[in-house]
């Protein structure tokens, strides 16, 4: 009787994992999800220093380096590099520098 009960004993197979294998899936199944609800979901805050910009084109209007003219078109780029930004960059916010404490990332507007 003990070769039949041996032989009805359930075997244990091989390809059940290990803890070690299961805590490394684990891991690997949460360090992807979490870098990418970062990467695609999370909020982000981009900062917009538009004082300073607004400040030295003034400067520059009143020492006659550029014309009225000339400080239009730079809005018009300045407006055309948020917009592009914020097309490749679903989820940031812009805000403007006055605005935000800290930890922003700040946008260049002098590019």
């Amino acid at each position: 009787m003990n070769e039949n009960e041996a032989k009805r004993e359930p075997r244990k197979s091989n390809l059940t994992p290990s803890y070690l294998e299961v805590v490394l899936i684990v891991l690997i199944v949460v360090g992807g999800a979490v870098y990418g609800y970062d990467r695609y979901f999370a909020q982000k805050v981009k900062v917009v220093d538009m004082s300073s910009y607004l400040r030295r084109q003034k400067e520059q209007i009143a020492t006659g380096e550029i014309t009225a003219d000339a400080f239009k078109v730079d809005l018009e780029r300045v407006d055309q590099l948020v917009s592009q930004d914020a097309e490749l960059h679903h989820n940031h916010i812009y805000i403007l520098k006055e605005v935000v404490l800290k930890n922003g990332e700040e946008l260049r507007l002098d590019q």
